[in-house]
């Protein structure tokens, strides 16, 4: 079988993690990169090795490849996604799939059509504090009855584009939506939401959110978020509660758990773990190249990442006016 031919749109920092993943994978090949100023994709191309370079999606598909990485920043995705799809290649997007409900709906119908396999970047689910997570639960370990959440940025001023709504798409969009999609991988579908926000620091945009969530499974969660607190550890952090158990993380670093009322905390401490391990770049990478080789299910697909883009959608409906959403009913109305 023909080794799946990678090229590159996006010559940024996580184009480069990426990058170094996908050149120690020997199933596939990394052919190019393009970035709109072509010494970045230049330097990004002599570090994995003699990858050809240009500055534009077309570039990349006149370099002969199958299959294209979109690390271009967040409001940019959705056109090139589009353009991807409609020639038949296989898209891996980095977070979000969309900024706004249209961008979205483009991308779904384009992976509905295509023969080519769409997948969303989001490591968190794969990174080792949140596996250990998932695992508990889905051994049955950890039965989930409520849950608190909480990721904070700590601040918007470096870089100063991570407070420049018209890139990032919103705050949501840019950090908070690793742990939104967090709630309905760990915890399950979602039934209702509120979100109570303010402007805080921000001109321009929410920066605290407060938000509530009720599940399918009559489980509850709530999830905080701040793009102004400071670094303070923990920033990120995921408390999920059973009948007399515990398990939380700490960052990516550590998970503490305790499954009953006489066992003792277990604690499992990964601050030793490569980065791309340990948040999870290395797994999502791995799993993707299989669906390309083996025809298996990508980690997150184009269904998957409309629910996720539509969740983050009604987050700011339901802060901007003050009413709780039937997330359910609303799934079923915009995805089927």
């Amino acid at each position: 079988m023909k080794k799946p031919r990678i090229g590159i749109l996006g010559a940024g920092f996580i184009a480069g993690v990426h990058a170094n993943i996908l050149a120690d994978d020997d199933r596939v090949e990394l052919v190019g990169v393009a970035d709109l100023v072509e010494d970045n994709a230049a330097r990004l191309a002599t570090r994995i090795g003699h990858a050809q370079t240009g500055s534009s999606l077309e570039d990349l598909f006149r370099m002969d490849v199958d299959t294209i990485y979109v690390t271009t920043p967040n409001t940019r995705h959705v056109d090139p996604v589009v353009a991807a799809l409609e020639q038949g290649f296989n898209v891996f997007c980095e977070k979000p799939m969309a900024t706004d409900l249209v961008g979205g709906d483009r991308v779904l119908a384009a992976a509905r059509d295509s023969a080519g396999v769409y997948n969303l970047g989001m490591n968190r689910r794969y990174a080792w504090t949140h596996d250990k997570l998932k695992q508990l639960i889905d051994d049955r370990q950890l039965a989930p009855t409520s849950a608190q959440f909480k990721l904070n940025r700590g601040e918007l001023l470096r870089p100063a584009w991570t407070a420049d709504p018209a890139q990032t798409g919103g705050f949501l969009y840019e950090t908070t939506i690793h742990q939104i999609d967090l709630l309905r991988y760990l915890l399950g579908p979602i039934a209702t939401l509120r979100c109570a926000a303010r402007q805080t620091i921000s001109s321009t945009e929410f920066d605290d959110f407060s938000m509530l969530f009720t599940f399918v499974s009559g489980a509850t969660a709530t999830l905080s978020s701040c793009a102004h607190s400071g670094w303070s550890f923990p920033f990120e952090r995921v408390e999920i509660y059973g009948r007399y158990a515990t398990a939380m993380t700490e960052e990516l670093e550590r998970v503490r758990y305790a499954l009953n009322l006489d066992d003792t905390v277990h604690t499992e401490d990964y601050t030793h773990i490569g980065f791309a391990d340990k948040g999870g770049y290395a797994k999502e990478n791995r799993l993707f190249v299989d669906a390309l080789v083996n025809g298996s299910a990508p980690p997150v697909d184009a269904e998957d990442a409309a629910a996720l883009n539509l969740l983050l959608a009604c987050i700011y409906e339901s802060a901007n006016n003050n009413q709780e959403i039937d997330f359910a009913a609303r799934r079923r109305e915009h995805i089927g």
